[in-house]
């Protein structure tokens, strides 16, 4: 019987470095990558989800428009996936951003180097042209970038537009692309365009220097940056969950806050040579053509389709979430972010089929059940992450509010009327319905639900400390100082409960 050494090692690391209490389905990628990994996070001191998470990112950014998945019937998607590292300070979000992100950066680099060269070319044959009367021709070179860090919208549009296979906004802090949108809010487009590109659909802007708008039919834009945990509460706005853009995002939340500690004498040992290993596979996947037309110069993405097997697994996996959400008969209780993981999910499988293909596991003919079924374990990690993220940013959105949330309530209300108070602090709607379920499930309760869309209080008579540790049950991180003004209400038994009054 032979053994596969390359897994058993991966199998002992995988023990050694605790990835079961992870949760992040590391198995999923391939052994040659998941080596990588692990020397990223032995040699380099990373944090092993947030490494892990940015492979997912740089893969997909180095396939960009070359190959898309076609999810059912005439719904096509590009690989582009938006991604936040969420931490606090100090755990480790923007070194591995920077070491996976060198191959794409080198390749840039090297199409700077080569443009810079035909652009000297170009201004020469003008030069001789105007001199000489020279007939030669020569089309202005046209810089072709990938990775860019200006948040406005005329600069993402302009190069994208210079390079049609896509670009990747990579930032340290990502919150800096919320507050660009704040800074150009009255003439920026920036992010109805991360919408609509996430969608697929085509983006125009006016450039100032060009005759007419310029225009990308097929988008591919990938988004990946850090993020405090004591600065969510800025990107999780209700104008952000409510237009949707939130949802389009994945979360990696390390359940582990610890910062490992460096290890004396690693140094000493003999290196593997990750990045060679690294910037060889990454080539190899932005050595895939792009199709372009020679006619009018669009581009022709070629697109995967589901394998037999594969189709029926996704389509059941996906059917079962609609029959849950079927079962919900309070539309404010359905979970718009639900509604989209099948996105997420067909681009997580095309990017892991390109990863197996690019070590030489699978072909890239199609997408298969392997693919399909690392994707969804995927978005389970991702979706349990943005669960306990939601904690954090609803402890940040109430702390600090002149009046506490539950204050402003009678000991009766409906969920219109926290809606209303919720509105008027500055708390979305999502934020109000997850803190609402929260105190009714928290132990011991702080509200109890007396039907769809009637709550009442529940405290223990004339005592605060209950309000107070009901509410920290929403997040460890809320300031208690304005809890202790919570309103109190005496205990009812459940027949009395039951006698509350009708839906608004």
């Amino acid at each position: 019987m032979m053994i596969d050494i390359d897994r058993l090692t991966n199998q002992i690391h995988a023990d050694i470095e605790g990835v079961a209490e992870t949760g992040f389905p590391l198995d999923v990628f391939p052994d040659e990558i998941q080596r990588i990994v692990y020397e990223l996070v032995t040699y380099e001191n990373f944090n092993l989800e947030y490494t892990a998470s940015v492979v997912l990112s740089v893969f997909a950014t180095a396939l960009g428009n070359t190959h898309r998945v076609n999810i059912k019937g005439k719904w096509v998607a590009s690989c582009g996936i938006y991604m936040m590292l969420v931490g606090r300070p100090g755990l480790g979000k923007t070194p591995p951003l920077n070491y996976l992100y060198s191959p794409v950066r080198e390749f840039d680099q090297q199409i700077l180097d080569k443009t810079r060269q035909e652009y000297e070319q170009y201004k020469q044959l003008q030069a001789g042209k105007k001199e000489e009367g020279s007939p030669e021709q020569m089309e202005k070179p046209r810089l072709a970038q990938t990775v860019i860090s200006d948040f406005t919208q005329e600069a993402m549009l302009s190069v994208h537009y210079d390079n049609p296979r896509g670009v990747a906004l990579v930032v340290d802090e990502i919150v800096a692309l919320f507050n660009s949108v704040k800074r150009y809010n009255s003439k920026s487009n920036l992010i109805q365009d991360l919408l609509s590109a996430y969608s697929g659909n085509q983006l125009k802007a006016v450039r100032k220097t060009e005759d007419f708008p310029i225009t990308i039919p097929i988008p591919c834009i990938n988004i990946i940056g850090g993020i405090q945990t004591g600065l969510l509460y800025e990107v999780m706005t209700k104008e952000y969950i409510s237009n949707g853009l939130i949802d389009r995002f994945l979360f990696v939340y390390p359940k582990n806050s610890k910062i490992p500690e460096w290890q004396l004498g690693i140094d000493k040992k003999q290196r593997p040579d990750t990045m060679a290993r690294w910037t060889s596979i990454i080539r190899k996947v932005i050595d895939l053509p792009l199709s372009i037309n020679e006619e009018n110069g669009s581009i022709n993405p070629k697109e995967l389709e589901f394998s037999e097997e594969a189709k029926t697994y996704f389509f059941t996996w996906n059917n079962d979430i609609i029959k849950t959400v079927n079962g919900i008969e309070d539309d404010n209780e359905v979970d718009s972010r639900t509604m989209k993981l099948n996105g997420n999910a067909a681009r997580l499988s095309l990017i892991l089929q390109v990863m197996r293909w690019s070590v030489g596991e699978c072909q890239l003919d199609s997408i298969d059940i392997e693919s399909v079924k690392g994707a969804i374990r995927l978005i389970d990690y991702y979706e349990d992450s943005y669960k306990r993220i939601q904690v954090v940013a609803d402890s940040g959105c109430i702390k600090g509010k002149p009046e506490n949330f539950m204050t402003q309530l009678n000991d009766t209300f409906t969920s219109k009327d926290a809606e209303t108070v919720g509105e008027s602090m500055g708390i979305s709607r999502r934020t109000v319905y997850n803190l609402l379920d929260k105190l009714c499930n928290s132990q011991p309760p702080f509200l109890i639900r007396l039907k769809q869309g009637l709550y009442q209080k529940i405290v223990k008579s004339c005592t605060t400390a209950q309000c107070t540790t009901a509410q920290s049950e929403v997040g460890k991180s809320i300031d208690t100082s304005d809890q202790a003004k919570v309103q109190s209400a005496e205990v009812q038994s459940a027949s009395d409960a039951q006698k509350g009054g009708e839906d608004e």
